[in-house]
């Protein structure tokens, strides 16, 4: 469990994780160097159950740092990622390992999950429960998540220990956005799991986080994933074909992501985004932030 700033919502975090119907687990609370209670709320957790560990790697390190901080320590032969402000069904680590334990083929288990603002209402337009089996092929997989930018698996999802040690921790050169990468690479070596039940609310940012509204680091973070998998889920041909449309639909997005930013009034999305469409858009997106940067 990354923790960073959010010690209020740390302790109801990870007091559903030990409530778990699966009992035999382990809870390592890695803090990336928070400046709130963390420490605090972190201590006492793990002083009333054996079961918490709590860590401090000697340097801040992002949520990549801090998850691979936590599994050089875990134990388990399944590693479940959950983030310190999510709200998690009392099933929702054994179900998943239940998936892990009939299809040894599985590398990753995923559930239904739904979106809620930071208060934890839940959003009509976020529910991802989407009826799919509880075993797909991998490569397959890969070339769904690779059809669209936003990506169908949660970062709240179930690693086998066998398969990562295979493909390696995750990568900080994707910084927020590694576990998209991740589990592009655990596609290309086994099958992914799924169960098609509502098991977890994703909390959205409270306001004024770094990662709320418009963040163009996170897009570069997307996009720079989606052009690393695609020479490798399709070559030839296919590749071409690909390449050109996801491209376009990058272009797209790109341009829409900048209006939309103007429209909603984002004074530093704006900005920001002026610049990286300045340097990294397409020939739309570049030329819209070459007429609008004189209102800057």
């Amino acid at each position: 469990m990354p923790a960073y700033n959010r010690a209020e919502f740390l302790r109801q975090s990870a007091r559903m994780i030990l409530d778990q119907t699966l009992q035999e687990l382990e809870l390592i609370i890695c803090d990336d160097h928070s400046t709130d209670t963390t420490p605090d709320t972190a201590g006492e957790l793990a002083s009333k159950d054996e079961r918490v560990r709590y860590i401090r790697p000697p340097e801040k390190g992002g949520i990549t740092g801090a998850l691979n901080a936590g599994i050089a320590l875990s134990r388990g032969k399944y590693i479940q990622i959950c983030h310190d402000h999510d709200i998690y069904m009392p099933t929702l680590t054994e179900k998943m390992a239940g998936v892990m334990e009939r299809n040894p083929s599985v590398v990753f288990v995923h559930p239904g999950r739904q979106g809620c603002d930071y208060l934890g209402n839940p959003l009509p337009q976020s529910y991802f429960v989407c009826g799919y089996p509880e075993v797909s092929d991998g490569r397959m997989w890969r070339r769904r998540m690779l059809s669209r930018l936003a990506s169908p698996v949660t970062g709240l999802s179930m690693i086998r220990r066998s398969a990562l040690e295979t493909v390696g921790l995750f990568d900080p050169e994707f910084g927020a956005c590694s576990d998209i990468d991740m589990w592009m690479r655990l596609c290309a070596i086994g099958d992914v799991g799924y169960v098609n039940e509502l098991l977890l609310y994703v909390r959205g940012r409270e306001p004024g986080h770094a990662y709320a509204g418009m963040n163009w680091d996170i897009t570069d973070q997307v996009i720079r994933t989606h052009r690393k998998h695609l020479p490798l889920a399709y070559q030839g041909w296919q590749y071409v074909f690909w390449k050109i449309r996801r491209e376009t639909e990058i272009e797209i997005s790109l341009l829409m992501n900048y209006l939309n930013s103007i429209r909603h009034g984002w004074k530093d999305a704006v900005r920001n985004g002026n610049r990286y469409l300045s340097s990294r858009g397409g020939i739309f997106s570049r030329f819209a932030a070459i007429l609008t940067s004189p209102f800057l």
